[in-house]
């Protein structure tokens, strides 16, 4: 699940679950937000490796990314 489809199901079911409408859709905008930067992000490293002169793929260097983040 990404955070597009978070949102959406926060949107969905804030009815049911809280009296706070602005709270939900204050999260909602947010994780969508995250989104879209995640996506850019992703865009910009794509063209970086693209542009690279190592035999490196976007999934090795993705991988990479993710695991030195883990480790932190």
């Amino acid at each position: 699940m990404n955070a597009n489809k978070l949102a959406d199901a926060l949107q969905e079911t804030e009815p049911y679950y809280s009296t706070d409408y602005k709270l939900f859709d204050q999260a909602a905008t947010m994780l969508r937000q995250q989104q879209a930067e995640i996506e850019a992000l992703k865009a910009e490293i794509i063209e970086w490796i693209s542009d690279s002169p190592y035999n490196i793929t976007p999934d090795e260097y993705f991988k990479t990314i993710l695991r030195k983040a883990q480790e932190k």
